[in-house]
């Protein structure tokens, strides 16, 4: 793993009386002109080693101003997370007053040892120039939907992150070289299935039914997977006899819980009063846990010697999720034997404990867990596990006007013993601790106490985002990864949000009301009478489950809040859906989450308010052929031209495609129209809103013998189902291309 860093990057800046050169930038003027710079020339930087392009200043994987620390996986709730390091005080595009700058990282998967890589989604998250101690610790995290198996199939996969500041990786390119930021590639475990299908379970056991059989039954019924065996303290001690796994770890919790208890006869604190009662009973044997003729005495004096061990385990990197407002841990699990059993047993629990100093000395925050488990071999830099935590900042922002609040964060590793709730340096026996530093984004102050809800996300995309008459401004969505510039939104749109000072019993509800009327307007969006389905993710104590909650309307319009504590919090924030119509199109709504807390409407604390403009209007696709019209017969190198029109109020890009053009046969030979497509001036490319139409020429020059046919497609630029695509619309005609 990469441990934090803080070097300085390059020279300083070029004095005012010097002649700036842009084939001599200092490394920090540079990053305040990455974009322009690349505008100019794609390759500026040098880290597009194929393009052709010839680079002017060579920066490659720069790691002075940001860098991956760790990389991990939570295999019970399939969730990839990267701690990232912020090293320096500047160099982020202003201070918390101001939009700051992204950092992205793009996650990989890899089932065969880095020959192949499959793109997982990209996440982003702000950061800004922050004066004092560095680094600052932020997590990415993206949930993710990996291939499952048999739990005894041991499915330990690579996984890849690439950091890259202001600039996002692309898609499905694992090799790509960042400006700033850096690559990290690590081994994780994904989980046995808890559901499969019956016809997938067949084939995967290969096991193969007659005709009459698959007509019998449905193929399509989820089978669950047994419930994972807990091995005893005996099983252990058998799994682990030929094994070099001490009886002080896998007898850790019997011992733990005996020497609590203090009842065990013989009682282990007395055995453990003198070294004399030591050394007499330590050639003794004794039955314990249900293991006869065990060296306990032995198992004693080990026990009281081992103070913080990480053999097997070890907490690398602590971070802040400014999203999803969540504490995440990095765990590296370090051997392949010592974890109570393989993947299809119960396992072993890897426990953190959290504290968070805001300002007044230790808090305790919680305590969480990731299951972890024996494998016949891993590898040699270990597999990495993550943890979260969710966390109330709202509590504890304060204005950016004051600048910008830090706090410490301590983390407590402990193998299947918790660590303490009460003092964050009480010793553990496997196990260590870190200690960071975290930056609490700005916002209003809250008394203590105080309970007011804020809407953080609307689409997915952050609500600072999103400017007065309802557009995003310039920004990707957190859970998709997909860029929108100059944007409305459209579809199903997801509204998530925090309440400060959360408990059980909360109820709110989002309002709506058009922009621009009074505030008497407000009226609830009400999710009836399909309900409001939520993801809640739980902690029992032990481990993390996560299970929909289909919630309906209390009266009004309001909700029971769910997100009220570390152990009970509702996936992504999500505090409702609104379901936008065709007859939302072209008309914006201030959107806002009010908190009954007395019965009383008429006392409900108000949110931010946020405004959202609606599209829902397909873009226009016409398209026709000027000479044979439709199904227009010509011969191979024929040319002929038509009409298109791609046009939309929110212009995105069009092109054309002819089919068929693919596998096994290729009959069109690539050859497409002229133009082949546009794309929005806000993309980067040559064409406004509301878009283009004009003539196109098709010169079938190559092609083959067929019949085809030509499709406009057009896209919008409108955020549409939060993050999942954009208003599209198509036209074909069809031609063919007669054989001599």
């Amino acid at each position: 793993m990469n441990k934090k860093s803080s070097k300085a990057s390059g020279s300083g800046a070029n004095k005012a009386s010097d002649k700036i050169s842009l084939t001599k930038l200092a490394p920090e003027i540079a990053r305040k002109n990455m974009k322009a710079l690349l505008l100019a020339n794609p390759n500026y930087f040098g880290n597009l080693n194929e393009s052709g392009i010839k680079s002017v200043l060579n920066i490659q994987g720069d790691t002075a101003y940001e860098n991956i620390g760790c990389v991990g996986f939570n295999p019970q709730l399939n969730r990839l997370e990267a701690v990232v390091y912020i090293n320096q005080e500047s160099g982020y595009d202003g201070d918390v007053c101001s939009s700051g700058s992204q950092e992205f990282v793009r996650f990989y998967l890899s089932y065969d040892n880095g020959a192949t890589w499959q793109d997982q989604g990209l996440t982003n998250f702000t950061v800004y120039d922050v004066p004092g101690a560095k680094p600052l610790e932020y997590d990415a995290t993206l949930q993710i939907n990996p291939a499952e198996g048999f739990c005894f199939f041991e499915n330990l996969p690579m996984a890849r992150a690439i950091l890259s500041w202001n600039t996002p990786p692309p898609a499905n390119t694992a090799g790509w070289t960042p400006i700033w930021g850096n690559v990290v590639d690590v081994q994780i475990q994904i989980a046995g299935f808890d559901f499969i299908l019956l016809d997938q379970f067949l084939v995967d056991s290969k096991i193969k039914l007659g005709e009459e059989f698959k007509n019998a039954v449905d193929l399509e019924q989820p089978i669950k997977a047994a419930v994972p065996k807990s091995l005893s303290a005996p099983d252990l001690h058998a799994l682990y006899k030929d094994k070099k796994v001490p009886g002080h770890r896998y007898l850790l919790t019997e011992l733990t819980n005996a020497r609590n208890a203090q009842v065990t006869a013989p009682n282990l604190a007395q055995m453990a009063t003198t070294k004399a009662t030591t050394a007499k009973i330590a050639v003794s044997k004794a039955s314990f846990a249900g293991i006869p003729d065990i060296n306990l005495a032995g198992l004693i004096e080990q026990l009281l010697n081992t103070d913080g061990d990480t053999t097997y385990e070890e907490l690398d990197c602590v971070g802040l999720n400014p999203n999803l407002s969540q504490l995440v841990g990095v765990i590296n699990v370090k051997l392949d034997s010592g974890y109570s059993g393989g993947p299809c047993f119960t396992g072993s629990q890897e426990y953190v404990a959290f504290w968070v100093d805001w300002g007044s000395g230790w808090e305790y925050a919680g305590t969480t867990s990731v299951t972890v488990h024996d494998f016949s071999e891993i590898p040699a830099g270990g597999l990495q596990y993550s943890v979260f935590l969710p966390v109330d900042l709202t509590s504890h922002q304060q204005p950016c006007d004051d600048g910008a609040k830090t706090a410490k964060v301590r983390a407590v590793l402990s193998w299947n013993v918790p660590p303490s709730t009460t003092d964050p340096y009480a010793s553990v026996t496997w196990g260590n601790s870190d200690e960071t530093l975290i930056l609490i984004n700005p916002g209003p102050t809250i008394q203590p106490g105080e309970q007011i809800p804020f809407l953080s996300r609307v689409g997915d995309i952050d609500e600072s985002l999103i400017d007065g008459s309802g557009r995003i401004t310039d920004a990707y969505t957190l859970e998709t990864g997909v860029h929108y510039i100059d944007a409305p939104f459209g579809g199903v749109i997801k509204l998530a949000g925090f309440i400060s000072n959360p408990v059980a019993g909360m109820k709110y509800r989002i309002m709506k009301k058009p922009h621009g009327s009074p505030d008497s307007s407000y009226a609830p969006i009400i999710n009836e009478p399909i309900g409001l389905t939520l993801t809640i993710d739980e902690f029992n104590g032990v481990s993390w489950t996560q299970t929909p909650l289909t919630l309906h309307d209390l009266g009004s319009g309001y909700y029971s809040y769910e997100n009220y504590s570390s152990d009970h919090a509702v996936e992504s924030n999500i505090m409702g859906v609104w379901y936008t119509t065709s007859a939302d199109t072209g008309n914006a709504y201030d959107l806002r989450i009010d908190l009954n807390t007395d019965g009383n409407p008429a006392d409900d604390a108000h949110s931010n308010v946020v405004t959202v403009l609606v599209n829902n209007a397909q873009p226009v696709a016409l398209l026709d052929i000027t000479l044979g019209g439709e199904c227009g017969d010509f011969n191979p190198g024929d040319t002929f031209t038509g009409n298109y029109t791609a046009t939309a109020s929110d212009f995105g890009w069009f092109s054309f495609v002819i089919q068929p053009s693919g596998p096994p046969s290729f009959p069109s030979h690539g050859v497409l129209p002229v133009p082949a497509s546009g794309t929005s001036t806000e993309y980067g490319g040559g064409i406004p809103d509301p878009g283009a139409s004009g003539s196109y020429t098709l010169d079938t020059t190559g092609m083959d013998p067929c019949g085809y046919s030509l499709t406009l497609q057009v896209w919008d630029r409108t955020n549409v189902n939060s993050g999942e695509t954009y208003n599209y619309n198509q036209a074909s005609v069809g031609f063919c291309l007669n054989a001599d």
